[in-house]
């Protein structure tokens, strides 16, 4: 299931520059972030210039699951080194909500790195959409029956948009939680359900 693996990346990779280098102690980002050192500042804004040729420009709302691992490919070949030089820093992390900590690396990214600002709200509400989809009700045969819809639609994960992908996801996750073990091997292996989720 790459799609998902590949979203997995971008949301952790980008929220680690969150949780590493959002603060500021010199210039006007929300308090909710609290106080960071000026290195994770500048570390962040590396990052965001280091990605931002990779992301600039990207219509995110029409990003197919094809489309996804692509990106995702580029932006872990740009971004891998940093990522982990950013984690072994030991900045503070964010003492407000995902939202107010996305808010202030946007702003942040709109002053530094403005050609990433588009990108950095597409992972903030797909943060957003993963904490909380409306469309995944915690009842095992509801979910598989939602599920099952989406398969018997035709095509594979790597058609769908970075949307849609999101409430396979969260489909998928809530199966493997609420189902039994049994019952939700039993739906993941369906030839057509196995099919739709294999990474092709």
């Amino acid at each position: 299931m790459r799609p998902m693996r590949v979203l997995s990346f971008l949301l952790v990779s980008t929220l680690v520059a969150c949780s590493s280098g959002t603060e500021t102690t010199t210039t006007e980002v929300p308090a909710a972030l609290g106080e960071m050192p000026v290195e994770c500042i500048d570390a962040l804004v590396e990052y965001l210039r280091v990605i931002e040729p990779v992301v600039e420009g990207i219509d995110f709302e029409n990003l197919s699951g094809t489309d996804l691992e692509t990106l995702g490919s580029e932006l872990e070949g740009v971004s891998a080194d940093m990522t982990g030089e950013i984690e072994s820093m030991g900045c503070p992390d964010p003492v407000g909500s995902d939202a107010e900590a996305f808010s202030a690396v946007i702003a942040i990214a709109e002053r530094e790195a403005p050609g990433t600002a588009g990108y950095l709200e597409w992972v903030a509400a797909a943060v957003s959409d993963l904490e909380g989809s409306v469309d995944v009700s915690g009842d095992c045969e509801t979910d598989i029956e939602a599920l099952q819809a989406i398969v018997d639609q035709g095509g594979t994960m790597s058609d769908l948009t970075m949307t849609q992908v999101v409430e396979v996801g969260s489909l998928v996750a809530s199966i493997s939680t609420v189902c039994s073990p049994e019952r939700a091997q039993k739906v993941f292996e369906r030839e057509d359900v196995a099919a739709f989720l294999e990474e092709g």
